[in-house]
């Protein structure tokens, strides 16, 4: 165990205590690269609980999550983990969903944490009414509260990807597209029902009530939803679903009731899953970097620690792209030349 101390590293680079200490709390010095080195050189280990005293932090961060099961939100904390690096560590939370949960532990927290990453499992809650009152930062992730919007946030871009996703099945020349959506009250759910409708308005697809289904982004609830649509009379032949678990409960349903993926009915997800290309036919997806989300609520966090409220809030995007394998089927209008489309059109009319 190495014996040097702060002072040790100081004399060998020539600079004082406060330069080193500062080096140590992440902020931009000169001589950064001898004092990188004298501590390698010199083995120096910072003694953590005297630094946080002295600077009245705790060394700690918390991550709130609805559900650490989801690998979405795992992600997320992964994504946190990482940009943290070596100065925080990690105090994670899921709360199975339950608002009064959150309101619990955020209320211990207070004192105990520097900052916190937040994921909330409602927006329309009142249960959390003045972050103001705590004396830490937040950075929302994912959601956010309704009244809160003035916080720092890092969200997807949903309407785009929803819009994309419902695209994609129009360009394989579906019109009867249904949507299982996340709640309508979550900035997920509602952004990703936006770009399904905008969509659909501008390919002049009248919208059918039958097709839209508010669901919970659960297993249990893409599950019901699909089967409710497998139950209409007139079924949709596309079904675009609005994140990773209901995903899997649609397919689920499909697979249950026989209907073939993607002859009888298209299926294209939100969010990305480890095994969307093990699944038989392979997932069609909107993907985003939910590692890249975690990542960058982190470095914005830890920048409202170091720097307090010098800059305005941010709200951050990132970006949602399309992933192409085999479950809205082969044929794809938009990537045909024009004179393979017309060889379409006139054996179709023969």
């Amino acid at each position: 165990m190495s014996n040097a101390t702060i002072s040790d590293v100081a004399k060998k680079v020539g600079v004082s205590e406060s330069t080193v200490s500062r080096y140590l709390s992440g902020f931009k010095v000169r001589n950064s690269e001898s004092i990188k080195k004298a501590i390698k050189d010199l083995n120096y280990r910072p003694n953590i609980m005297a630094r946080n005293l002295k600077s009245g932090k705790t060394g700690m961060v918390a991550v709130i999550v609805p559900d650490v099961t989801n690998p979405f939100f795992a992600a997320i904390v992964r994504g946190a983990e990482v940009a943290a690096g070596d100065d925080y560590m990690l105090q994670l939370i899921s709360t199975g969903d339950d608002p009064e949960k959150e309101e619990a532990a955020i209320r211990r927290l207070s004192g105990r944490v520097d900052g916190l990453i937040y994921v909330p499992a409602k927006e329309d809650t009142d249960v959390i009414t003045e972050f103001a009152d705590y004396s830490f930062p937040v950075v929302f992730v994912d959601r956010v509260i309704n009244n809160l919007r003035g916080f720092d946030s890092v969200l997807a871009d949903n309407q785009t990807g929803a819009a994309m996703a419902t695209n994609h099945l129009i360009d394989h020349g579906h019109t009867a597209i249904a949507h299982i959506a996340g709640p309508a009250a979550s900035t997920p759910g509602k952004g990703r029902t936006e770009g399904y409708l905008a969509a659909l308005k501008k390919a002049k697809i009248e919208k059918n009530h039958d097709y839209y289904v508010e669901s919970d982004f659960t297993v249990l609830g893409g599950y019901q939803a699909m089967m409710g649509l497998l139950a209409l009379k007139r079924r949709p032949t596309a079904v675009f679903v609005g994140n990773n678990l209901m995903t899997i409960g649609a397919l689920k349903a499909l697979k249950e009731s026989k209907v073939n993926v993607p002859d009888e009915i298209a299926v294209i997800g939100f969010d990305d899953h480890e095994l969307s290309d093990l699944v038989d036919p392979p997932l069609t997806v909107i993907s985003r970097d939910a590692h890249l989300q975690g990542a960058l609520a982190m470095s914005t966090l830890l920048e409202r620690i170091r720097d307090g409220y010098q800059f305005p809030p941010k709200q951050l995007k990132v970006d949602s792209n399309l992933v192409i394998r085999q479950s809205c089927g082969s044929t794809c209008l938009y990537r045909k030349t024009d004179a393979d489309k017309k060889i379409l059109s006139s054996s179709t009319s023969s």
